[in-house]
């Protein structure tokens, strides 16, 4: 698939073609015509023929079709059965090797643990950037030959606090050195203490906690949760504590839970105090917050924050509708899986209401759902005083025998957790999940959902690992991995116009896909959906449900692929129908599904090899080629003045796109690709290109014998052009003037 394109100065341009147009036309045609829609009809077809012969004649297009249809091409049937596997086994492979790199650093934290630490190890927040260099890795300054620490301003004892060993910093270094495209190292301890690899200076020093960091909840809780907060405003939580109130404080810790929450996760929040309330919802799906645990995804979270922020105290303190209404989300979210599901309810009173009926209700609503339901109170104020503590005490062990209510069967007894100075009660709610783990439990790596890196690294996923010593828990260790770096072979797969492949994690949530954001391309934490609210075909279901289970198989469908017109929300889109096959098979040490959807009977077209002229290949980093004399300022960028085109590459156009976004560029690089695009005889070593690019930067050299040369830039139409390109599907784009592009700049991935 071959892409030209030209710039225009718009308004500029489209005066001057109008006027020409106009000038060129017999306006008595026009005049003759019965009516102005005739005439405005008339208008805009003819102006419109005068564009495409304008682009036409100015692109060479015709000139450049006729040449490439001179080419020799390789036409190569592929098995999908074949490609499919081959996928699936890279990424396994690349899996692989990530969870060994964190098995090992497990395993020496274990070793090491309570040995005395001979590691140098600065404050994150008090690092000099003498000592640091920037490095494309990790979009920051960083030493990749030290690590550093922060401790949390809620950490329970930061004056005793314990080092890593000099062995868990060689690992380190050793994993890096192994796998280059890992980014951060970390381990995050229950003491609040993170240390982190490379060393760099953090900017969140008064707020960091790794043990309210999703990562770390993942990896100490088996299970995921189905979660509801109970929240106390009632007119006590006015009380003032220093500067803010009790419920400022309370509202702080319920944003902290539900902070530690993972997309994985159910969520609900309620307030209650003389009438219960819950989040309204948004307009199309109201039930997801008013009467159904909400997914735990980013805008879910940010939605109920907002709320929480939202809610005032006022009148007394009834218990009673509060559970009824937290016992109602949970039941209605019931779909079989085994999950974690538990209530937690913060007060700084007494019931209102009867305590028997409290306890009533409990009972019969936990009996409903199995007794499967764990409650956690907290209490403060009066709630922490006597009476209060005994039904709080009794809520949490679901035993009401002080009010008439004795335990039928066995439940799953909580926890009454007594807050005596509200500036704990954010620790203390927020460190809920150490009642789900487990030491008995065999721990495997956790992967997150991909989500957004706060480093400008696009979207990324943690795997970690809980350290657990003589059966206490002691941290989390974990690494994190940029999702182009995993999928990059899927990312960036080329198949033709048409086919495509797409990865799903276990829930059928859609990780990968065409029609979603390219993980470097994200600015946002992604929006999870699943897969079949894009794969919309009427047999589909039957892949989705075998993908879902883990299972391998081919069917034939009828596909849909939708292309954009050029910018998305102005140019809207264009689908194309087409009989294809899918062909897809687990991942199974992760549990995503990869599927590859090919056209029928699809047949791979590639140019046959082409010969170099030996001497014309010209990068687009100028900054690193010794043409200081040939450079001009153009439209505020530097261009060629000799009107010679530049060819940039797209990380696709690499073997190993990741590493290629990873490194900084080096003349001798650029030395070496000019050697190599200008070698006749298959002398000088490839650099990392796939098969195919050298033949068609040799191709698309043909362009500059079509395209006007820099002096002609000055005069007529040609002053309204300020450039002219040609982009190739695998990632060759030629352009002049010569000029240098962003690195992430891509001819395939935009909508021209």
């Amino acid at each position: 698939m071959l892409n030209l394109r030209m710039d225009f100065k718009l308004a500029g341009f489209l005066l001057y073609a109008l006027l020409t147009f106009l000038w060129m036309t017999d306006i008595s045609a026009v005049v003759s015509l019965k009516n102005v829609n005739e005439q405005s009809r008339y208008v805009a077809e003819n102006f419109a023929k005068e564009l495409l012969h304008v682009a036409s004649e100015e692109l060479g297009v015709n000139k450049l079709q006729a040449y490439y249809d001179t080419l020799k091409y390789i036409e190569t049937t592929k098995n999908g059965h074949l490609i499919v596997e081959q996928l699936s086994e890279t990424l396994e492979q690349k899996f692989r090797e990530r969870l060994a790199a964190l098995d090992k650093l497990a395993k020496i934290l274990h070793q090491s643990y309570n040995s005395e630490s001979t590691a140098e190890i600065e404050n994150c927040c008090d690092l000099t950037t003498e000592t640091h260099e920037e490095d494309t890795r990790f979009r920051s300054k960083v030493n990749v030959k030290k690590f550093c620490l922060q401790v949390s301003p809620d950490s329970p004892n930061p004056k005793n606090i314990t080092l890593l060993h000099n062995s868990v910093l060689r690992q380190m270094i050793a994993n890096l050195e192994s796998i280059p495209s890992l980014k951060w190292q970390y381990f995050g301890d229950e003491n609040g203490v993170s240390t982190t690899f490379p060393s760099t200076l953090k900017q969140d020093c008064n707020v960091y906690d790794p043990r309210y960091r999703p990562w770390y909840v993942v990896a100490s809780t088996p299970l995921p949760k189905n979660i509801v907060v109970v929240l106390d405003t009632s007119s006590s939580m006015k009380a003032k504590h220093g500067n803010e109130t009790v419920l400022d404080l309370a509202k702080l810790a319920a944003k902290t839970v539900l902070g530690t929450l993972s997309p994985s996760d159910k969520v609900a929040f309620i307030s209650f105090a003389a009438e219960v309330e819950i989040p309204l919802g948004k307009s199309y799906a109201s039930h997801c917050f008013s009467d159904h645990l909400a997914d735990a995804v980013p805008s879910n979270i940010a939605y109920l924050n907002s709320h929480i922020d939202e809610r005032g105290a006022y009148g007394s303190t009834f218990y009673t509708d509060a559970l009824e209404k937290a016992f109602m989300f949970l039941k209605n979210s019931e779909n079989g899986g085994t999950r974690d599901k538990v209530i937690l309810f913060l007060t700084d009173g007494i019931p209102t209401d009867s305590k028997q009926m409290v306890m009533n209700t409990i009972q019969q609503r936990n009996e409903e759902l199995n007794n499967g339901v764990m409650i956690i109170t907290y209490g403060l104020g009066a709630a922490a005083q006597k009476e209060g503590r005994e039904i709080l005490t009794s809520m949490a062990n679901q035993d009401g025998t002080l009010y008439g209510v004795p335990p039928r069967g066995q439940v799953r007894k909580g926890q009454y957790i007594e807050i005596q100075n509200p500036d704990e009660l954010r620790t203390k709610m927020a460190l809920y999940y150490a009642l789900f783990f487990d030491s008995r439990t065999k721990h495997s790596p956790k992967v997150s959902v991909p989500y957004l890196d706060a480093w400008g690294l696009g979207l990324i996923t943690t795997v970690s690992l809980p350290i657990v010593i003589n059966g206490q828990l002691k941290g989390v260790v974990g690494l994190d991995l940029t999702m182009i770096d995993l999928l990059e072979d899927v990312l960036y797969l080329q198949k033709g116009e048409l086919s495509y492949a797409f990865i799903i994690d276990d829930r059928g949530r859609a990780v990968l896909h065409p029609l979603l954001p390219s993980p470097l391309d994200v600015f946002e934490d992604p929006i999870l959906i699943n897969i079949t609210d894009i794969e919309r075909g009427a047999d589909f279901e039957q892949v989705y449900t075998s993908m879902t289970k883990g299972s391998a198989g081919t069917k034939d469908l009828t596909a849909v692929r939708t292309f954009s017109k050029g910018e998305w929300s102005l140019e809207g889109r264009v689908t194309k129908t087409f009989s294809a096959t899918y062909y897809w098979k687990p991942i199974e040490v992760i549990g995503y599904s990869l599927c590859l959807v090919l056209t029928k009977d699809f047949k791979q077209i590639d140019l046959a090899s082409l010969v170099s002229s030996g001497d014309d290949f010209l990068y687009h980093r100028l900054d690193l080629i010794e043409r200081n004399s040939d450079l001009c300022r153009y439209y505020n960028t530097s261009s060629l003045r000799s009107g010679r085109s530049t060819v940039k590459f797209a990380a696709e156009a690499f073997t190993d796109p990741s590493r290629y976004l990873d490194t900084e560029e080096t003349a001798g690089r650029v030395r070496h690709y000019t050697k190599f695009m200008n070698d006749r005889i298959g002398f000088v070593p490839n650099p990392g290109f796939k098969s195919d690019i050298r033949n068609n930067v040799i191709a698309t050299r043909q362009a500059e014998k079509y395209w006007p040369s820099f002096h002609r830039l000055d005069s007529g139409i040609q002053h309204w052009i300020p450039w002219r390109y040609i982009g190739t599907y695998n990632g060759v784009f030629r352009r002049i003037p010569g000029g240098m592009n962003h690195k992430l700049y891509s001819p395939s991935m935009r909508p021209w």
